[in-house]
Protein backbone atom coordinates (compact mmCIF):
# COMPACT_ATOMS: atom_id res chain seq x y z
CA UNK A 1 0.00 0.00 0.00
CA UNK A 2 1.34 3.68 -0.98
CA UNK A 3 -0.05 6.83 0.34
CA UNK A 4 -0.64 9.41 -2.77
CA UNK A 5 2.03 12.26 -2.77
CA UNK A 6 -0.07 14.85 -4.61
CA UNK A 7 2.48 17.35 -3.66
CA UNK A 8 6.02 17.60 -3.17
CA UNK A 9 7.19 21.52 -3.02
CA UNK A 10 10.40 22.46 -2.13
CA UNK A 11 11.27 26.21 -1.72
CA UNK A 12 14.72 27.11 -2.35
CA UNK A 13 16.31 29.78 0.42
CA UNK A 14 16.18 32.83 -2.78
CA UNK A 15 12.68 31.69 -3.23
CA UNK A 16 12.00 32.32 0.44
CA UNK A 17 14.04 35.30 0.53
CA UNK A 18 11.92 36.79 -2.54
CA UNK A 19 9.09 35.96 -1.06
CA UNK A 20 9.72 37.20 1.99
CA UNK A 21 11.52 40.36 0.24
CA UNK A 22 8.55 41.11 -1.56
CA UNK A 23 5.60 40.60 1.23
CA UNK A 24 7.51 42.85 3.04
CA UNK A 25 7.10 45.25 0.47
CA UNK A 26 3.96 45.25 0.54
CA UNK A 27 3.63 45.82 4.28
CA UNK A 28 5.63 48.82 3.84
CA UNK A 29 3.55 50.23 1.04
CA UNK A 30 0.29 49.25 2.34
CA UNK A 31 0.76 49.93 6.04
CA UNK A 32 0.55 53.71 6.14
CA UNK A 33 -2.57 54.03 3.91
CA UNK A 34 -4.59 51.35 5.69
CA UNK A 35 -6.96 51.70 8.30
CA UNK A 36 -7.79 49.34 11.54
CA UNK A 37 -11.34 49.82 11.94
CA UNK A 38 -13.26 48.29 15.46
CA UNK A 39 -15.48 45.41 14.57
CA UNK A 40 -18.73 46.99 15.82
CA UNK A 41 -17.61 50.09 13.61
CA UNK A 42 -17.24 48.34 10.72
CA UNK A 43 -20.22 46.67 10.96
CA UNK A 44 -22.34 49.97 11.32
CA UNK A 45 -20.82 51.28 8.06
CA UNK A 46 -22.96 50.87 4.89
CA UNK A 47 -20.84 48.41 2.45
CA UNK A 48 -20.43 49.03 -1.26
CA UNK A 49 -19.44 46.23 -3.88
CA UNK A 50 -19.20 46.55 -7.65
CA UNK A 51 -22.53 46.60 -8.21
CA UNK A 52 -22.51 50.10 -5.61
CA UNK A 53 -19.76 51.26 -6.86
CA UNK A 54 -21.63 51.48 -10.67
CA UNK A 55 -24.05 53.77 -8.52
CA UNK A 56 -21.81 56.03 -7.16
CA UNK A 57 -19.91 56.45 -10.71
CA UNK A 58 -23.30 57.74 -11.97
CA UNK A 59 -24.45 59.54 -9.16
CA UNK A 60 -20.91 61.59 -9.59
CA UNK A 61 -21.16 61.79 -13.02
CA UNK A 62 -24.70 63.36 -12.51
CA UNK A 63 -23.81 65.08 -9.74
CA UNK A 64 -20.32 67.07 -11.53
CA UNK A 65 -23.18 67.95 -14.92
CA UNK A 66 -25.34 69.48 -12.10
CA UNK A 67 -23.16 70.64 -9.38
CA UNK A 68 -26.53 73.21 -8.22
CA UNK A 69 -28.04 70.11 -6.93
CA UNK A 70 -25.26 68.91 -4.75
CA UNK A 71 -25.72 69.60 -1.35
CA UNK A 72 -23.04 71.94 -0.11
CA UNK A 73 -22.42 69.39 2.64
CA UNK A 74 -20.90 66.68 0.13
CA UNK A 75 -17.28 67.45 -1.60
CA UNK A 76 -17.29 65.88 -4.53
CA UNK A 77 -13.51 66.06 -4.82
CA UNK A 78 -13.09 63.94 -1.82
CA UNK A 79 -15.88 61.29 -2.96
CA UNK A 80 -13.48 61.10 -6.03
CA UNK A 81 -10.80 60.54 -4.17
CA UNK A 82 -12.55 57.69 -2.26
CA UNK A 83 -13.75 56.55 -5.03
CA UNK A 84 -10.53 55.58 -6.96
CA UNK A 85 -9.00 54.18 -3.99
CA UNK A 86 -11.95 51.79 -3.36
CA UNK A 87 -11.07 51.08 -7.12
CA UNK A 88 -7.20 50.52 -6.29
CA UNK A 89 -8.19 48.79 -2.65
CA UNK A 90 -10.76 46.33 -3.78
CA UNK A 91 -8.56 45.05 -6.89
CA UNK A 92 -5.42 44.82 -4.41
CA UNK A 93 -8.08 42.96 -2.33
CA UNK A 94 -9.43 40.58 -4.90
CA UNK A 95 -5.59 39.67 -5.62
CA UNK A 96 -5.04 38.90 -2.40
CA UNK A 97 -7.97 36.83 -1.78
CA UNK A 98 -7.27 34.61 -4.74
CA UNK A 99 -3.52 34.15 -3.32
CA UNK A 100 -4.48 33.49 0.39
CA UNK A 101 -7.04 31.28 -0.88
CA UNK A 102 -4.09 29.44 -3.05
CA UNK A 103 -2.31 29.64 -0.28
CA UNK A 104 -4.11 28.34 2.05
CA UNK A 105 -5.12 25.06 -0.36
CA UNK A 106 -1.55 24.22 -0.85
CA UNK A 107 -0.63 24.34 2.53
CA UNK A 108 -3.68 22.26 3.51
CA UNK A 109 -2.42 19.73 1.45
CA UNK A 110 0.75 19.87 2.40
CA UNK A 111 0.01 19.41 6.12
CA UNK A 112 -2.65 16.60 4.97
CA UNK A 113 -0.13 14.48 3.30
CA UNK A 114 2.58 15.16 5.67
CA UNK A 115 0.13 14.51 8.73
CA UNK A 116 -1.66 11.35 7.36
CA UNK A 117 1.90 9.54 6.41
CA UNK A 118 3.51 10.32 10.06
CA UNK A 119 -0.52 9.35 11.45
CA UNK A 120 0.35 5.80 9.68
CA UNK A 121 4.15 5.79 10.59
CA UNK A 122 2.29 6.61 14.21
CA UNK A 123 -0.02 3.75 14.09
CA UNK A 124 2.37 1.06 12.76
CA UNK A 125 4.72 2.29 15.74
CA UNK A 126 2.00 1.60 18.03
CA UNK A 127 1.74 -2.18 17.10
CA UNK A 128 5.31 -2.35 16.43
CA UNK A 129 5.78 -1.07 20.44
CA UNK A 130 3.13 -3.58 21.67
CA UNK A 131 4.99 -6.93 19.33
CA UNK A 132 8.34 -5.25 21.31
CA UNK A 133 10.27 -4.26 18.32
CA UNK A 134 13.54 -2.76 19.74
CA UNK A 135 13.29 1.20 20.15
CA UNK A 136 9.47 1.37 19.21
CA UNK A 137 8.12 1.58 22.25
CA UNK A 138 10.01 4.94 23.76
CA UNK A 139 9.49 6.66 20.57
CA UNK A 140 5.93 5.54 20.41
CA UNK A 141 5.47 6.99 23.98
CA UNK A 142 6.75 10.23 23.00
CA UNK A 143 4.45 10.70 20.18
CA UNK A 144 1.69 9.45 22.05
CA UNK A 145 0.71 12.24 23.81
CA UNK A 146 -0.75 13.55 20.84
CA UNK A 147 -3.60 11.35 20.88
CA UNK A 148 -5.37 12.11 24.82
CA UNK A 149 -7.36 9.55 26.31
CA UNK A 150 -5.62 6.86 25.98
CA UNK A 151 -8.14 5.55 28.58
CA UNK A 152 -10.82 5.36 26.32
CA UNK A 153 -9.90 3.13 24.17
CA UNK A 154 -12.68 3.66 21.11
CA UNK A 155 -12.28 7.01 20.61
CA UNK A 156 -8.20 6.50 20.99
CA UNK A 157 -8.30 4.19 18.58
CA UNK A 158 -10.46 6.43 15.99
CA UNK A 159 -8.20 9.97 16.77
CA UNK A 160 -5.42 7.76 15.98
CA UNK A 161 -7.11 6.31 13.35
CA UNK A 162 -8.48 9.22 11.70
Amino acid sequence: MSIENRINLQIDDTKKTAINTNLSGLKTELSPILIALPANQKKALPKIGEHYMDFVERAVEGADKNPMLVPPYINLDEVKVDMEAWKLLHSIERDLERLVSLLDDTATLSGSEAYSSMLSFYNFLKQAAKDGVPNAKPLYDNLKQYFPGTGNKSNTQNTEEE
